[in-house]
């Protein structure tokens, strides 16, 4: 990425924070005024057929600026944060309009891009199966337990499977702890490398409560139970991100 650090003038905005919390219409509107692009870093709706579920941008919010990174990856196929970093990059070499607003609520992608991230050897498909079978079968508790063991420094919750099964994985293929794959003391190359700031959007949790209520009503009205359905029909039951909040409820009803 030596090429990528020659032009300063690549600015970018990273607009981060909790669901509902407004952080996609503020970043349309800037983008809008400053004559940029938004590139999605929401690991649920870098997916086609995730949509509704995820809140993606509309086709008229599509037409007021470049929007870039969302719904392009198709079932069954899941996206690591290494996916997400390569494909990024491979973006970012093409002629676009600057200043980028990099909008999403995924932290793991967010310091995997910010921090950079250290090459771990491609993890086989199978390998990964018994994990998840393992988390299946018995619960993430044993998994959890064993990630606290091995990386102490781990941040991972419980309850996030996705990342868990993740973090097992690279614990038991390659013997590398997780979280010192992004520890800030460690010299990376592959930091990210432009001039960039972070805006952040936060909030009281109660004044969440409203517009949480209402993007779901608007979920479940716009179709999210048969865009899981139709996953389901299709033999994606399995699939990773159906675990995601939102698709793991409507998945369970």
């Amino acid at each position: 990425m030596a090429e990528l650090t020659e032009n300063s003038n690549k600015k970018c905005i990273f607009v981060v924070g909790p669901t509902a919390s407004g952080k996609s219409s503020w970043a349309l509107k800037q983008a809008e005024k400053y004559r940029g692009s938004i590139v999605n870093i929401d690991s649920i709706q870098l997916y086609r057929d995730l949509t509704i579920g995820s809140a993606a941008p509309t086709a008229a919010e599509k037409a007021v600026v470049p929007h870039l990174l969302y719904s392009y990856i198709e079932a069954p196929r899941e996206v690591t944060a290494g996916d997400y970093v390569k494909d990024f990059y491979r973006l970012i070499k093409e002629k676009l309009q600057f200043p980028l607003f990099i909008v999403g609520g995924t932290g793991f992608y967010i310091q995997a891009l910010e921090k950079g991230m250290f090459d771990v050897a491609p993890i086989p498909a199978a390998f990964r199966k018994t994990i998840e079978d393992e988390l299946l079968n018995s619960g993430a508790q044993s998994l959890f337990e064993e990630l606290k063991l091995k990386d102490p420094d781990s941040k991972i919750h419980i309850n996030d499977h996705y990342r868990l099964v993740r973090a097992i994985e690279i614990i038991r293929y390659t013997g590398a702890v997780p979280s010192r794959l992004h520890a800030p003391e460690s010299s990376n190359k592959n930091e990210f490398p432009f001039p960039y700031l972070k805006i952040g959007f936060d909030a009281e949790k109660n004044l969440y409560e409203t517009p949480v209520a209402k993007r779901t009503e608007k979920m479940i009205t716009t179709g999210i139970i048969d865009e899981t359905q139709s996953l389901i029909t299709r033999g994606f039951s399995d699939w990773a991100p159906l675990q995601s909040v939102g698709y793991k409820e409507t998945f369970e009803y």
